[in-house]
């Protein structure tokens, strides 16, 4: 191997290994915990924090330039700080067809377990 390929090829590895550890830091997947017991919302990332208690919870949808998302905050400050509960949707049908399975699957189980009314005909 001569020293332009060599070069070329640490370069390559550098890039990836950037990338690798962006992701493993920056984007490690965060658990929310609804505590039915103690009526309290939790975060895990590493260690387990208290964000809110269920009646300070509302949820709403973000809209961002790419597409929208789920999110959930307390009500008397849910635009300043409010976490993301869902991944990004967009008006693709594939994406149309996963936001119809999130909606069942986790947030009406978890709205009604926080205690939100929701429509039986939405359901």
């Amino acid at each position: 191997m001569s020293g332009d390929q060599f070069k070329i090829t640490m370069g390559l590895w550098i890039v990836y290994m950037i990338y690798f550890l962006f992701d493993l830091f920056f984007r490690i997947p965060v658990k929310y915990i609804f505590n039915k017991s103690e009526k309290c919302i939790y975060r895990k990332l590493l260690l387990s924090r208290k964000l809110m208690s269920f009646d300070e919870m509302t949820y709403f949808v973000n809209d961002e330039r790419c597409g929208y998302y789920y999110s959930i905050g307390k009500k008397r400050n849910q635009f300043v700080k409010n976490y993301r509960i869902s991944n990004y949707f967009s008006g693709s049908k594939a994406s149309g067809r996963r936001e119809d399975e999130y909606i069942k699957e986790i947030l009406y189980p978890v709205l009604i377990a926080v205690g939100f009314p929701v429509n039986e005909g939405e359901r």
